[in-house]
């Protein structure tokens, strides 16, 4: 990140989004809000001054809600660029900060602005979003404050989160004795999502053998569907996490209750291997929950007219054949935007999108396949058919209530063909009238060929000349 923030050919716009977009292939016309710190950056050097002098107290959203934050605060300590941001919305305009700052980067004055970009392709990267497992209250998320997920685990392991990297439970601030992980939380389910994230059973080991290494005499039992573990050498992995004598069980948790008395919380599940029930009682529960397209991902959509699936993350071409390309030319994706994904095929994905985009923008000009579809103006009827069955977003029906192809964007598929109830779209080179006209060329061939075929032959004639008039 740091070597991005100072390359000299990458301009970096953080907190900031896309707002508008236009253009073509190689000229695409994009608007970015960016949104006011009300921290100069060319002024603020990230020394974290002004945060220490903020009186406003509030849970840290990176921390999951297990640190504090000021309403001045730098995001995350990685954070690049290193600097502030002010929260207006809890902000009681004290002006500490602003007095303490010895580069006088704090304005209060700051607007926001709008800036407008001319760029050749577009690659999106926009990542993914938890399972929102508080709109369920799933396992008591959100009620029994030592039902966790894996991200406030990590948050707890990391040497420079909120705990300093020791485990306690929220409840009474004590080392828990016993953990139970319990796997595909929002994942492989009718009520959450249909798919699997891939990359839960991994994250439970990893933090499992985290908390075997910190805590060797913890108990923990990792409850589980099946044990995807599916990456390079992560079978290893997984016999490795057996080996440190955490306990696997296969079955689902049916339920979880508090005991009032002893306070520990009690997991009820049923094990499919021994088909017997079993019950335990655990300190602290860590719950693996899914991968769901982030919350930007519609809008982004939105803007760039691309297409997403019934899950919401956004369709490539062809998952083997072209899986960083969209619909529209010059836009790819990668990551977790196109689907869950761990950081090893983020970063492939991310380099072929990249293969991808230099690959169009080295090119003085693009070559367009001819092979696209035309319409016929005297015979469209702006039915919307062909704009509601094209894959590639090629059709649109404009204000004079008829259909226009975007000729870049059409792959010549021959859909919109098919569709028409009027027959009033075409594909290039391969128009009706040419087909009969080679259908033709093949039956005179065959009248002088053999002289059995002349009676199929004028057959297949007669027919055709029937059609011609509907012909366009």
């Amino acid at each position: 990140m740091v070597s991005t923030s100072k390359h000299p050919n990458i301009k970096l716009f953080t907190f900031s989004e896309v707002k508008e977009f236009s253009g073509i292939p190689g000229n695409y016309n994009v608007k970015i809000h960016k949104k006011s710190r009300y921290i100069d950056e060319n002024r603020c050097t990230g020394c974290g001054l002004c945060t220490r002098k903020c009186p406003i107290k509030v849970p840290n959203e990176f921390d999951r809600g297990i640190g504090e934050r000021n309403a001045i605060y730098i995001p995350f300590p990685q954070a690049i660029p290193k600097i502030a941001i002010i929260d207006k919305s809890i902000c009681i305009d004290c002006k500490n900060c602003q007095r303490t700052c010895l580069a006088e980067a704090i304005n209060f004055e700051m607007a926001s602005e709008d800036i407008n970009l001319k760029v050749g392709a577009i690659i999106i990267a926009t990542g993914w979003d938890e399972y929102p497992i508080m709109k369920n209250n799933e396992y008591k998320y959100g009620i029994y404050p030592d039902v966790i997920t894996q991200i406030d685990l990590e948050r707890m392991l990391s040497p420079v989160g909120p705990t300093g990297g020791h485990v306690y439970r929220i409840s009474d601030g004590k080392v828990p004795k016993t953990v139970a992980m319990i796997q595909c939380v929002g994942s492989r389910s009718l009520k959450g999502n249909p798919y699997c994230s891939g990359v839960c059973c991994n994250v439970a080991l990893k933090n499992a053998q985290l908390l075997k290494q910190e805590y060797p005499d913890m108990e923990i039992v990792i409850f589980y569907i099946d044990m995807r573990t599916w990456d390079k050498r992560n079978e290893e992995y997984y016999r490795k996490a057996r080996e440190a004598g955490i306990m696997m069980i296969r079955g689902k948790v049916g339920d979880i209750r508090k005991d009032p008395i002893s306070k520990k919380i009690k997991v009820t599940a049923s094990s499919t291997l021994t088909n017997d029930f079993i019950t335990m009682d655990t300190d602290l529960i860590v719950l693996s929950t899914g991968m769901n397209p982030s919350k930007k991902t519609a809008k982004i959509v939105e803007i760039l007219g691309i297409a997403k699936d019934a899950n919401g993350f956004l369709s490539e071409i062809h998952g083997c054949l072209k899986p960083q390309e969209t619909n529209n030319m010059g836009i790819y994706i990668c990551g977790c935007a196109a689907g869950p994904k761990n950081i090893p095929y983020s970063v492939s994905t991310a380099l072929a999108a990249a293969s991808k985009a230099s690959t169009l923008l080295s090119k003085e000009t693009i070559n367009q396949e001819l092979i696209i579809a035309e319409v016929n103006e005297n015979l469209c009827m702006a039915c919307r058919r062909c704009e509601k069955i094209c894959n590639y977003m090629a059709i649109r029906v404009n204000g004079a209530n008829i259909a226009e192809i975007d000729d870049l964007k059409c792959k010549g598929c021959g859909v919109c063909v098919s569709s028409c109830p009027a027959r009033a779209i075409d594909l290039k080179y391969y128009r009706d009238k040419q087909i009969i006209e080679e259908i033709k060329g093949i039956c005179s061939i065959l009248v002088d060929y053999k002289e059995e075929y002349v009676e199929s032959v004028e057959l297949i004639m007669k027919k055709i000349e029937e059609l011609a008039p509907y012909q366009t």
